[in-house]
C-alpha cells in the first residue's frame, strides 16, 4: 500500500470515513455530545476542523491501541453523563435505529452490544490431532459497535482493567471482566467495519460507488535564451535556444505538476521547489513531476486523464508530440492513452508569437483511490 493515511481519513463517497461516522452519530436525537479520539500526529488544523462540528464537545489524542484511545476519551466525559456509546470511527453506516436501541437498552440493562450471527461454517484447529474441527456456530456472534454502557459501569470497568493491566479486544470484554453482564441485541449487517481493501470496495458499493474526482489547472511560461538545452515534457528537443529557469526550464512539466498539485489542494511548485536554492539549481523537471505524482498517491488519488497544450511558434510540436506523450506517461506510470498533448501558435501575437518564449497549460483529472493503511481512531 502507498501513502501513510490513517484509514479513518480515507475517502468514501468523497468524504473521510470518520466524517461520515461522526455525521451519523450527530444525526441521532438521542446523542447529546460526541468526543473524538484522533491520532496525535495529525495536524492541528485537521483536529480543529472537527471541533466545530455539530454535537462535537471535544477532540482528544488517541493512543497506541484502541483501549488507550477510549481511556483518553473517558477522561473528558462530562460529569453527569448517563450513557456512553463507544463507536469505531471506521463504521460509517451506523443507523438511527441501532443508535436508538443502544441508548434505550443500555439505560435498562447497563451494558449492551449489537451482534450478528456467523453465517459461515466455523473451524477450529486441533493442535494435538493436527486437523480442523467444526465448531458449533449457533453459540458464536460477531460483536459490532456502538457498544453502549451506563457511564458508571464503563468507567469502573476501565479503572479495574488499568489497575491489573488487563487488555481487551473491545469495551464489552472489560465490562465482562469487571463482573457485569453484557446483553446482546441484533446488530446490522450493513454496519460494516472498514479494515481491509475489500471492505472499502464493499462500502463504495453501499453508497452507490460514487468516486471522488478532482480537477487541477496548471500553467507556466519561460523565456527562450541561447546557451541552454530545450526540454519539453522530459524530452530534449533539438532547437538553437532553451528555456531560462532555475531548473531545466521544462515549461510543460511545470504546468502538469502544478495541475496535479492543484487537484489535490496542495501548494504549487514554488513552494515545494523554491527558486534560488543552490540544491535545486538545474534540477531536472522530471524530479519535480515525480514529486507531484508522489504527493498525489499519498493523498489517495490516481490520474484519470491529462490534457496539455504547448504554445509557441517554434519548435513545431506535432512532429514530437508522440515522443513527449510517451515521456510524460512514463514519469507518471500511466498508459499513454491517459495523456494528451497539443501544440498551438498565436499567429505571431505575444511573446510566443515573437519567439521570445514558450508557455504551457495543463488540466489533470484525478480519481480518489483511497488505499487502506494506517491506524484506527475512535469516536466516543
Amino acid at each position: 500500500m502507498k501513502g501513510d493515511v490513517p484509514k479513518q481519513f480515507l475517502l468514501l463517497g468523497g468524504r473521510p470515513i470518520v466524517d461520515l461516522a461522526v455525521s451519523a452519530l450527530a444525526a441521532s436525537p438521542l446523542i447529546d455530545g460526541i468526543l473524538i479520539a484522533l491520532p496525535p500526529s495529525l495536524p492541528e488544523e485537521v483536529k480543529n476542523s472537527f471541533r466545530g462540528r455539530p454535537k462535537v464537545i471535544g477532540v482528544v489524542d488517541g493512543g497506541e491501541e484502541r483501549q488507550d484511545s477510549v481511556i483518553n476519551a473517558l477522561a473528558a466525559v462530562p460529569a453527569g453523563t448517563e450513557v456512553i456509546l463507544v463507536h469505531d470511527a471506521v463504521r460509517p453506516f451506523v443507523s438511527p435505529r441501532l443508535l436508538e436501541q443502544c441508548v434505550v437498552l443500555a439505560k435498562e440493562h447497563g451494558a449492551v452490544v449489537p451482534v450478528v450471527p456467523l453465517r459461515d461454517t466455523v473451524k477450529g484447529w486441533d493442535r494435538v490431532k493436527k486437523t480442523l474441527t467444526t465448531v458449533d456456530r449457533s453459540l458464536l456472534y460477531r460483536a459490532q459497535t456502538p457498544q453502549a454502557f451506563r457511564s458508571d459501569i464503563l468507567q469502573e470497568a476501565y479503572a479495574k482493567a488499568k489497575a491489573v493491566g488487563r487488555r481487551g479486544t473491545d469495551d464489552a470484554s472489560l465490562v465482562e471482566a469487571a463482573g457485569y453482564p453484557v446483553m446482546p441485541f441484533p446488530g446490522e449487517e450493513a454496519n460494516l467495519k472498514i479494515t481491509v481493501p475489500e471492505d472499502l470496495r464493499m462500502a463504495e458499493g453501499m453508497i452507490g460507488g460514487r468516486p471522488d474526482f478532482r480537477i487541477g489547472l496548471g500553467g507556466d511560461a519561460h523565456r527562450l535564451v541561447e546557451g541552454r538545452d530545450l526540454w519539453l515534457g522530459g524530452v530534449r528537443v533539438e532547437y538553437p535556444k532553451g528555456l531560462l529557469g532555475h531548473s531545466d526550464g521544462d515549461v510543460l512539466i511545470h504546468a502538469i505538476a502544478d495541475a496535479i498539485y492543484g487537484a489535490i489542494g496542495d501548494r504549487d511548485i514554488g513552494h515545494h521547489f523554491p527558486p534560488g536554492r543552490e540544491e535545486t539549481l538545474g534540477i531536472s523537471s522530471r524530479t519535480i513531476l515525480a514529486h507531484a505524482c508522489g504527493r498525489m498517491e499519498e493523498s489517495g488519488f490516481s490520474i484519470v486523464g491529462l490534457d496539455a497544450v504547448v504554445v509557441c511558434e517554434e519548435p513545431k510540436i506535432a512532429p514530437i508530440a508522440s515522443l513527449i506523450r510517451t515521456s510524460i506517461a512514463e514519469i507518471l506510470s500511466v498508459s499513454e492513452t491517459r495523456v494528451n498533448l497539443k501544440g498551438k501558435t498565436t499567429e505571431g501575437m505575444g511573446f510566443e508569437g515573437r519567439k521570445e518564449g514558450i508557455s504551457a497549460w495543463a488540466v489533470a483529472l484525478l480519481r480518489g483511490t483511497a488505499p487502506i493503511s494506517g491506524s484506527e481512531g475512535g469516536a466516543l
